[in-house]
């Protein structure tokens, strides 16, 4: 639609950055502010960039406010149940077979956003697209807005 735009993975990002794999709680919230700080890096230069990770600290919901140009935080709330039905990774059954430990939710506690721009409560037969076309329609909405 015109505007640069980069989507940095919490995935990939761990990999570029050759972060150790280490997830305790503080070693997530570490990651998720260094991840913060690219984004405002980006955002300075005029790119708009999506993070997808799970960052649910308090902390760095603050910072990103205090420190982000233009952040719009997305809060995709999703039941447990609904996580572990979808569990790409095996996360949750590996977690459930004792394999690994630190899940985000599980035996880490986390932080909800208590004021996030856009949350969008899951409904059963939401797909993906939807979803996105949800987040665009309000996200654009808001970057309207701001350039006015």
């Amino acid at each position: 639609m015109g505007h640069h735009t980069i989507m940095l993975d919490g995935d990939i990002l761990k990999e570029c950055l050759d972060v150790e794999a280490l997830n305790t709680r503080e070693d997530r919230k570490k990651k998720a502010f260094t991840y913060s700080k690219i984004a405002r890096m980006l955002s300075r230069q005029g790119v708009i960039v999506v993070v997808g990770t799970i960052a649910l600290f308090k902390e760095v919901h603050t910072w990103n406010r205090e420190n982000i140009p233009g952040y719009f935080e997305v809060f995709l709330d999703v039941p447990i149940d609904v996580l572990r039905e979808r569990d790409p990774k095996k996360l949750y059954k590996k977690f459930d077979q004792g394999e690994i430990k630190d899940v985000a939710g599980l035996d880490i506690s986390v932080d909800f956003p208590k004021n996030p721009d856009l949350n969008i409560k899951y409904k059963k037969g939401d797909t993906p697209e939807i979803t996105i076309n949800y987040i665009l329609k309000n996200f654009l909405s808001k970057l309207q807005k701001d350039e006015k």
